[in-house]
């Protein structure tokens, strides 16, 4: 799992972060509509579970990789444009 580290952030984010309401469930973060992450306290996993967790995103990522393996970077940018413009169409309807 990635880890990022907030000693440098600016001041705002320090403070955004800091008064997020995360209790033994979490807090998930939406904007627009749209859950982008969940945050759990990191207590709340046991090692096992973990592991498990970061199996499975590696799984999940593997996955993506072997299927956009031969498509060129172009053809991705234009897929992922097309479908947040899909979104952004949806929403405004």
């Amino acid at each position: 799992m990635r880890r990022v580290n907030l000693d440098n952030a600016a001041p705002a984010i320090k403070r955004f972060v800091s008064a997020l309401p995360v209790a033994d469930e979490g807090v998930e973060l939406e904007l627009n509509g749209r859950v982008l992450c969940k945050i759990v306290p990191a207590s709340r996993f046991s090692s096992e579970e973990m592991k498990v967790l970061v199996d499975e995103r590696w799984r999940l990522i593997r996955a993506a990789q072997g299927r956009n393996k031969g498509v060129s970077s172009r053809v991705l940018e234009r897929e992922v444009s097309d479908a947040v413009e899909k979104v952004r169409r949806r929403q405004r309807s």
